[in-house]
């Protein structure tokens, strides 16, 4: 390339393209399936190249859109595409040789082969295989939009913090094993158990780049965001608070909440008239607990939305003149405050938590928080501000939703 040919190049407009994921998440039965498919339908239309992706096993994507989607990209209309994941093929593809090999260890040290081979299946691998879908689809950038129709929430939530976990275990098991994969006969006799394949821990650290791009993509407040979709039941707020408190802890923005299946107004004798009062209380509640996140309602229909056209149209009420992809909120997962040369103050969102089911425990660099909650004891590991690296925690206090830790630097 010559100096006139290098000159016309930086007078071209360079385009950087930006995946945007949307993930949509609620207790099973809100209509997270519907919502999906209306918001992909309204980004195509709006000329973004958009994926409607979903590893749900009831293939939902099939029923509301009324045409098939299959394991592959499938065009559904204009810019539009939709994928059915199957998270044990995914799964299988991904750590087929890591699992064949946890079981061959643990059948060198006597355990019964069929008990070893589920012992093998990692917590969590089949639904993080499928969350490795998406990020893969966030490196190649072949889309804009890629809209993720999720698991009920309690589910989801497992999934998406499986991946710190896992990365963690498989950098230990490669940095034990990775000297000992060149002396494969010496090492056998020496650990016990046969050590893994210069291929599989190839396979490995290609798994921990992935999975290091997914935790940047999942907590990258300009281009991720988590949608929490209700119904205005008790049932469904409880369920919201926890989702959206855990999805806070865990730095991960939340940027609209749908309440989906409001009944519309009707005259006081009529049947649903108890209903519409009841779902207004838990509305108004809604607003008040998730405050400042945005809100949308969107009403019962006469039918079920079932197809293109009526998924269009709701989309068009949904979101009027909008552009569904537009991120609504970002919210601040941490905040770092200088007091002085000798105090800092980290400062954590945590809505709906109370002090009674949190325990904060300071672990070198990091910040290990455990919550007690329904779905049993949740521990989130959180890298500390390297401002605090050379403090040490003071005192924790729980303040309207914030977790305020006082770090002070030690005489």
């Amino acid at each position: 390339m010559n100096l006139k040919q290098f000159l016309t190049c930086l007078k071209t407009p360079i385009l950087v393209v930006i995946l945007r994921t949307i993930f949509y998440t609620g207790k099973g039965g809100t209509g997270k399936t519907v919502i999906s498919c209306m918001t992909a339908l309204k980004s195509a239309k709006l000329g973004y190249k958009t994926l409607l992706m979903s590893s749900d096993p009831a293939h939902t994507l099939r029923d509301a859109l009324g045409v098939y989607v299959g394991s592959e990209e499938t065009k559904i209309d204009k810019n539009l595409w939709a994928v059915h994941v199957n998270p044990i093929d995914e799964a299988t593809k991904h750590h087929a040789e890591l699992m064949e090999y946890i079981a061959s260890v643990l059948s060198s040290k006597g355990l019964d082969d069929a008990l070893a081979y589920e012992v093998a299946n990692l917590p969590g691998v089949t639904g993080i295989a499928s969350l490795l879908k998406v990020e893969g689809y966030w490196e190649n950038r072949k889309y804009d939009v890629v809209v993720v129709d999720s698991v009920p929430s309690g589910e989801a939530l497992k999934l998406l913090f499986v991946p710190d976990m896992l990365g963690k275990i498989s950098k230990r098991l490669i940095s034990i094993f990775a000297p000992l994969t060149s002396l494969t006969v010496i090492a056998k006799p020496v650990i016990g158990a046969p050590p893994p394949s210069k291929n599989l821990i190839r396979k490995e650290i290609r798994v921990l780049e992935q999975l290091e791009n997914l935790k940047n993509m999942l907590t990258d407040f300009n281009t991720t965001s988590v949608r929490l979709v209700a119904n205005p039941d008790y049932f469904s707020l409880s369920n919201i608070k926890r989702t959206y408190m855990m999805l806070s802890l865990y730095g991960i923005n939340v940027d609209l909440a749908i309440i989906n299946k409001v009944i519309p107004k009707v005259k006081e004798n009529s049947y649903f008239y108890s209903w519409i009062k009841s779902q207004k209380r838990y509305v108004d509640e809604f607003y008040l607990n998730l405050s400042p996140l945005p809100i949308k309602i969107l009403k019962l229909y006469e039918s079920e939305l079932m197809n293109i056209p009526k998924l269009e149209k709701a989309a068009n009420e949904l979101f009027g003149e909008e552009d569904p992809t537009k991120i609504y909120y970002k919210g601040k997962p941490m905040v770092v405050n200088k007091h002085s040369e000798k105090e800092v103050e980290v400062v954590l969102s945590v809505p709906y938590a109370s002090k009674e089911n949190m325990e904060v425990e300071r672990v070198g660099e990091e910040l290990i928080v455990y919550l007690n909650t329904d779905m049993g004891k949740i521990g989130l590991i959180i890298p500390l501000p390297t401002i605090t690296y050379m403090m040490s925690l003071k005192k924790a206090k729980l303040i309207n939703g914030k977790l305020h830790l006082i770090f002070v630097k030690e005489k």
